[in-house]
């Protein structure tokens, strides 16, 4: 594939610093299909807060979420040999207990027994996603599930209202990279060990148990599955949920993102091998966002839900609409497996604009709330190639950029719905949230407008969000407020 024909660009303090060509994408095809969904409810549970509220407000506040976690023995220096994970801080969850947690959602020996913590937590937001839908007049989105006794279901209580959609019109879609792919090393340490493995370790495993468990959970049944694109898996989930409402198929979607690793040492290990993690023992001072000694991103937990609906059917229940999402982008580098080539996420953005400015052109500023994993060779080729696709709006002052990975580190499989949720936040209120800086601004960001505190923009009117994940690929969205 070709890049326009252009003189050469430079950026930098000292004007040194070449920038990428611009990628070109093709014209579109005949059939391509405006984006219109409507985002009509959002949960979170993540290293800066135990609820979307809490997130957003500690976001804002540009408070970090990390924590030493050792993996003893393998954090542990032997006498000659250094140890065998060197990372060692973390985006841990704070403060929960499963079981209390999904108390009067489902059987507690189930959530004990059956499922890893990736699924947990994705029942925890999808479920609290959920329930914040009310219709104008004050029916619930979820109500009580009630059995054949007339009685509320003791193991299964709670269901979608049947009086607002049916439950054949409503579809789950879970975005997670890992999920319990550890748990195959407990059934290895059993062989090894003689035992017999438990049948429930093959349900923990599959990234669908996600799905199926919020699927049971809230009695829906217009589909559940799980979507695996390494960092990008929350992106593809994303495309699959709109894609079911644009067809027709569903009127509403749930889409989760999660990850629940970090309490294992595999996902920090692999990692950590890789040289992708920061080493640092400051949990004040990893995960460094647009730095120039910036070396590496921490592993972290969580999960975050958001409603989909089509817009029509929500105005037509009189449920309030939060935010639209009106484009997305979906490439592949068909290169290298862990270094972004740029160029194809460039096109990814160029692609999900496009479809954004069916519905209208960008008339305010735009918020960048992007994939930026504080790796040395991530960084700098992200900004540039978003700088690439936005170039009129960043040459009038329009465009602004910022990193969740610098306050809730990288939850992989989840990270690009923490991106989306941080962007749909910043439109609904007309806030530029922040990266707290704690060292050099790297020169690729030379004349970039990059907020290190929260700020008010009252012309925020759009943003994108994107990510980006191992074996190439790539997912961006354009949103869009609504008054």
């Amino acid at each position: 594939m070709t890049l326009f024909t252009e003189a050469p660009r430079f950026t930098g303090p000292n004007h040194d610093i070449l920038r990428p060509p611009y990628a070109k994408i093709p014209p579109s095809l005949e059939r391509e299909m405006p984006v219109r969904i409507a985002v009509i409810a959002e949960e979170a549970l993540t290293p800066i807060g135990n609820t979307a509220d809490e997130t957003w407000e500690a976001l804002k506040a540009g408070k970090k979420g990390f924590a030493v976690h050792l993996y003893p023995p393998y954090t542990d220096p032997g006498l000659t040999l250094p140890p065998q994970i060197r990372a060692t801080v973390a985006g841990t969850i704070k403060n929960f207990a499963a079981k209390e947690a999904l108390a009067g959602i489902l059987p507690a020996g189930e959530v004990a027994n059956k499922m890893d913590p990736y699924a947990q937590y994705a029942v925890y937001t999808g479920v609290g996603a959920a329930r914040k839908v009310v219709t104008h007049d004050g029916i619930r989105f979820v109500i009580p599930r009630i059995g054949p006794d007339g009685q509320i279901d003791k193991k299964y209580p709670l269901t979608i209202n049947p009086a607002l959609v049916h439950p054949s019109q409503i579809g789950i879609y879970v975005g997670c990279g890992f999920g319990g792919g550890d748990v195959a090393a407990e059934v290895m340490e059993r062989l090894r060990q003689g035992k017999i493995p438990s049948a429930d370790h093959m349900m923990r495993e599959l990234i669908d148990r996600a799905s199926s468990q919020v699927a049971k959970a809230l009695d829906i049944h217009g589909g559940a599955e799980g979507n695996v694109a390494a960092c990008a898996s929350s992106g593809k989930a994303g495309i699959n949920a709109m894609r079911a409402i644009m067809v027709g198929d569903i009127y509403l979607a749930l889409w989760v993102a999660t990850e629940g690793i970090v309490n294992r040492p595999i996902g920090s290990a692999s990692f950590d091998t890789m040289g992708a993690l920061d080493r640092g023992t400051d949990p004040c001072r990893v995960s460094r966002s647009f730095q120039k000694d910036r070396s590496g991103f921490v592993m972290a937990d969580g999960s975050i839900a958001l409603i989909l609906a089509d817009p029509d059917w929500a105005r037509r229940h009189g449920i309030r609409i939060l935010y639209e999402i009106i484009g997305y982008g979906n490439t592949s580098d068909a290169g290298d497996d862990t270094r972004p080539n740029g160029v194809d996420g460039e096109r990814a953005l160029r692609f999900s604009r496009r479809r954004a400015e069916y519905q209208g052109k960008i008339k305010g500023k735009v918020f960048d709330s992007g994939h930026y994993t504080a790796t040395p060779a991530g960084d700098n080729i992200e900004l540039l190639h978003t700088v690439n696709a936005y170039e009129d709006l960043a040459e009038q002052g329009r465009l602004m950029h910022a990193a969740t990975k610098s306050m809730v580190g990288h939850q992989l499989g989840a990270a690009g719905l923490m991106g989306q949720y941080a962007a749909g936040k910043a439109i609904q209120e007309g806030i530029a949230w922040g990266t707290p800086l704690v060292g050099e601004l790297m020169d690729e960001a030379y004349g970039a407008d990059i907020p290190q505190e929260t700020r008010p923009e009252p012309d925020l009117t759009d943003a994108v969000s994107k990510t980006f994940g191992f074996g190439g690929a790539n997912v961006a969205f354009n949103s869009r407020r609504v008054r």
